[in-house]
Order: C-alpha cells, then structure tokens, then sequence
C-alpha cells in the first residue's frame, strides 16, 4: 500500500526521476540557495576557504551550482572551481545557470571519482553525505583526491531532527520520519560523520550548529512544505488524502499564523590527515520567526 514504506531517495538517481519530481528538486535547491539565513550558513563556511591565491576547489555533489556560483565571486580569480555530480539533468540546469563562468563541470559515476591522487586543496560536500549509501567509501575517496593537509568541508541537514507542526503529535512525529525518509538515505548522518571522518583518516577540527526555526508564519520551511506538495504524490510518500491533508494544513498554518516548522544544520571542518588540533563548537544564532 502506498505510504506503507518510504520510498527511494530520489537524490540516488535523479536522472530516473519523474520530470515533475527533477523540476521539484532544482527548484528547492535554487529556493533554498537565495534563502538569506541559509545563504548565510553558506557564507560563513565559504569565508574559511582561502580568497588571496588561488586554490583547487572540488564541489561534490554540487547540484545546481549555487554553492560554486558564491565562490566564482569570493575566491581569488585564478582559483580553480570544479562541480561534480551524477546527475546530468541536474548539471545542465548547472550550467544554465552559469553562463560564462570559469566553472568546470563533471559528470561522474557515484563509486570512484575520476580525479588522480591529491588534485584539490579543498572538498566541498553540501548536503550530499545524508544522500550517499555508502558514507564510508565516499569519504575515503575524498581522502584520495584531497591534498594531504587540504580541507574538508561539510554541510549538511540532521533530517532526523526536521519537524513540521501538526495538531497531533504522535502523528506529527511519524509524519515528520515518513518525510524525511523518503527524501534522504542518511536522515541522521551529522550524528554518526565525526566517527566517519577518523575512520576515513580525516581529522576534526571544528564543527558548528545552524539551528532554523519559523514561527507563525513560514518562509524558508514554507519552501519545503511547496516542494512536499509535488514529491508526496510524485514518489507516493504518503496515500493521497493523508499527503493533501498534511500540506494543506501547513499551507493553512501559514495563513493563518500559526505555522511552525524546524530544523539543524551542521558545518564540519576537517584536514586530511592526522593534524594537531582541538575540535570546537559553535550555534549560529540564526532563525527566523
């Protein structure tokens, strides 16, 4: 019965999604990208990467290139800046979207990266460990292409912690699991990635929290709840009278001032290879009301 198990993370193989859920996914990750608070998350781990020579940059998993497009205009003009990806509907929306930009633009298969030993100073992974099966593998490829003593940059989403209000709550908690299930591999990847890193050989240097939270009224969230509105039916998430009625109380939350929607994002920072350090935490101040 539809709803009965989550479906596939559609971020395993976009390229075989249904048009409607491709135009869902490109269209959150660019709403999301130009989002203020999460652009600044973007910003604040951006502003550690060195701007006054110029570095190899790999994005991994790059999507749409918002993450790239912010660095073209910060880092030195000379810095080289590559996407990667598996997804070729994505990496065309990439590049539309890019126009005559220095980027380059890779298309790569999801097991080994197609890059020699040592080619980047730094790796970016924005939002794509809570999407990859096999976290451990990945990460010992970025090892394999990252400079010994290169950076290591992680972003990304504990989903497990992403709720979305409803009325009741033992309701709201299996609708919150069933959603993000559905859309990632590794709802709670932050949790276990500091035990990854050491066993990829990376070391830890810091690590900061991005808590996100709107109240009464949606904006970042509100995003989401759209982008839900067409993957619920799209990937049967959900059975349709239960789909409808959750997006449309969000929508009606929304309208009415009571809406409620949150969540964490993680920032880690690591060094490939064993590096005399003490890791730190830090909480962004940022939410939303």
């Amino acid at each position: 019965m539809v709803g009965d198990f989550p479906p596939m993370d559609p971020y395993l193989d976009p390229d075989q999604q249904p048009e409607i859920t491709l135009q869902a996914i490109v269209t959150r990750l660019e709403e999301r990208s130009r989002h203020p608070v999460f652009r600044a998350f973007t910003e604040d781990y951006a502003a550690a990467i060195p701007s006054m020579h110029p570095v190899s940059v790999l994005d991994l998993g790059c999507g749409t290139g918002a993450v790239l497009r912010l660095l073209e205009e910060q880092l030195h003009p000379d810095a080289e800046l590559t996407g990667a990806d598996i997804s070729e509907k994505i990496l065309c929306a990439a590049r539309a979207l890019s126009q005559n930009s220095r980027i380059h633009w890779d298309k790569i298969q999801p097991d080994r990266l197609p890059y020699r030993d040592a080619s980047f100073d730094v790796l970016l992974m924005h939002t794509l460990l809570s999407h990859v099966p096999h976290t451990h593998l990945l990460l010992k490829e970025a090892s394999r292409v990252l400079r010994q003593g290169g950076s290591l940059i992680v972003f990304d989403a504990d989903h497990a912690s992403t709720t979305f209000a409803q009325p009741d709550s033992a309701k709201m908690r299996e609708l919150d699991h069933r959603l993000v299930s559905a859309i990632t591999t590794h709802p709670d990847i932050c949790r276990h990635l500091p035990r990854h890193l050491k066993n990829a050989g990376f070391t830890l240097l810091s690590h900061k929290a991005h808590p996100l939270a709107e109240c009464g009224k949606g904006d970042f969230w509100l995003s989401s709840v759209r982008a839900f509105a067409k993957l619920i039916p799209a990937l049967g998430i959900l059975p349709k009278e239960e789909g409808d009625a959750w997006t449309a109380h969000m929508l009606q939350s929304h309208e009415d001032g009571t809406f409620f929607a949150a969540g964490i994002f993680y920032t880690f920072h690591a060094k490939n290879g064993d590096c005399v350090a003490t890791a730190t935490h830090q909480t962004s101040p940022h939410s939303t009301s």
